[in-house]
């Protein structure tokens, strides 16, 4: 192992050079990481859901489709006829206090196998912060087999779901922007990397992003009661949304240079310890960076470049100028 730096004492875990030797090695002939508890939902088809085959194919597919859509009905078409419907309402507001909920339980649930985790990784073994990142890290004592394979499974799933938003929006007549096509299909490959090859940054992705779904599906189910929401509201859930992804990215990085003791070796190891977890981790953070862009941008045309009316200057088109509206599914 390079030269280490300590960040407390010798009982904490250790700051270091990344895994030189895979962290530019593509993630060939790596075995599957072991799924859900048997028994729970999709389990027994862990193994072909997690084919790259299923998210690639997905992903075009749906790319392809909303850019077609989106050059066939052209700007301002009539919503179709079930849009106009009170059944289509409630079957939106339906569908986003489902994904209000479910974000809800699996942000728990996360949260809650975390602390487990880390509790008892430190009964076995008294070693300061290195428990912590052990119980994040480990594939046999960790986060991954107490909850991430479960939840972070099912996540994966939940974002084929999500494609539901960008059908109800093309439903109302509108256009889907680049920003929610790039989010979707991203996501679904993002997921795909880190659970396949447990990866160990991927909770990140399921605990942050989960917690801000679960604002905002909630936020969606208000709007589509006629409830009132401030726009300043709006703005806050824009703003945590970049947030996450500017945080969540860099903390993923971090797992690149972290070693912590393995007490079954008797030594420290690395946080990463094959070409899969660190091709997932790639992967997610070059997700992120376009993302956060687009996102920054979506944030100043639907927010602030709309403060200060400037009559000599054209709204953009791209995003549209009812800022979360025309993003997901929330009803009008």
């Amino acid at each position: 192992m390079a030269s280490t730096r300590t960040i407390f004492d010798n009982s904490s875990a250790i700051l270091s050079s990344p895994p030189t030797s895979i962290i530019f090695k593509l993630p060939v002939g790596i075995a599957f990481p072991q799924g859900p508890p048997e028994g729970s939902l999709f389990a027994s088809s862990f193994d072909r859901l997690m084919d790259i085959r299923v998210p690639v194919t997905i992903a075009t597919i749906y790319a392809t489709c909303v850019h077609i859509l989106n050059r066939s009905r052209g700007h301002g078409k009539e919503p179709v006829r079930f849009a106009r419907t009170t059944l289509f309402k409630w079957l939106v507001i339906a569908h986003n206090l489902f994904l209000c909920i479910y974000s809800a339980w699996t942000c728990l649930g996360m949260i809650s196998s975390l602390v487990r985790t880390v509790i008892e990784t430190s009964r076995s073994h008294s070693r300061g912060s290195s428990n912590f990142w052990r119980g994040l890290c480990s594939l046999n004592e960790g986060i991954w087999g107490h909850g991430l394979n479960y939840y972070g499974f099912l996540f994966y799933l939940s974002k084929f779901y999500e494609i539901l938003d960008t059908i109800i929006i093309l439903a109302k007549g509108k256009r889907s922007s680049f920003l929610q096509t790039y989010h979707h299909a991203g996501a679904m490959l993002s997921m795909w990397a880190g659970i396949r090859f447990a990866s160990p940054p991927i909770w990140i992705f399921v605990v942050f992003n989960s917690f801000i779904h679960m604002l905002m599906y909630f936020y969606y189910t208000l709007s589509g009661l006629s409830v009132k929401v401030p726009k300043a509201v709006k703005r806050a859930l824009t703003t945590t949304q970049i947030c996450q992804f500017v945080f969540g990215g860099s903390l993923a990085i971090v797992h690149f240079f972290i070693y912590y003791f393995d007490p079954s070796l008797g030594q420290y190891r690395s946080c990463l310890v094959n070409a899969g977890q660190t091709f997932a981790l790639w992967f997610n953070v070059l997700y992120l960076a376009p993302l956060t862009y687009l996102f920054i941008g979506f944030w100043i045309n639907s927010y602030r470049a709309h403060t200060v009316p400037n009559p000599t200057r054209p709204r953009s088109s791209k995003v549209g100028d009812k800022g979360l509206e025309n993003f997901i599914a929330a009803p009008e």
